[in-house]
């Protein structure tokens, strides 16, 4: 015999997360402890203009849209970075302090995107109208430039050189002694 009910229930819709969401939620369910290999780093910039910084991220840096809950939050990814954009002064992360001071946009903190070519990167961002807040800078080891997003808030770009250095990726075991 049927369930009478059956006629109100909502049909089941099938979710596929993206595979590294779906890990670190099972991790998250079953407990497992110490960072996950290859976990995401996070950074949150504080935006004026959600829409126009989700399409600078998106059209200009190749960052995927991941979640864009509400007009004041989105959660972007490029690689194993996790960006988070909050409107200053609303809920969540962008909530005024005890203290009634707000989080604003800009500064000098950054985060830092390495590109295999920084001339074609500068030449074709300046095509699509970013602004930057240097010419390309010859450091050590690095060439890089600074560049504006919507809210202010700076994004180095960065080509590696001779003597670069980076950390080999870290294997579970390097992890948990």
């Amino acid at each position: 015999m049927p369930d009478s009910l059956d006629a109100l229930r909502l049909p089941v819709v099938p979710v596929e997360p993206r595979p590294e969401f779906a890990a670190a939620l099972l991790r998250r369910i079953t407990g497992a402890a110490g960072p996950a290999p290859g976990q995401p780093a996070t950074v949150r910039y504080f935006v004026t203009d959600l829409d126009a910084t989700v399409a600078f991220y998106r059209d200009l840096l190749g960052f995927a849209v991941e979640l864009r809950p509400s007009p004041v939050f989105a959660m972007l990814y490029r690689g194993d970075l996790r960006l988070l954009l909050s409107v200053p002064g609303r809920a969540g992360g962008g909530e005024a302090l005890a203290d009634g001071s707000v989080p604003a946009p800009g500064g000098w903190n950054r985060i830092a995107l390495r590109v295999p070519d920084l001339d074609t990167a500068v030449a074709d961002l300046r095509r699509r109208g970013a602004r930057f807040r240097t010419g390309i800078i010859t450091g050590v080891a690095i060439r890089q430039v600074l560049l504006h997003d919507p809210a202010g808030n700076l994004v180095e770009l960065f080509e590696p050189g001779a003597g670069y250095h980076e950390r080999a990726p870290q294997t579970a075991t390097d992890h948990n002694p």
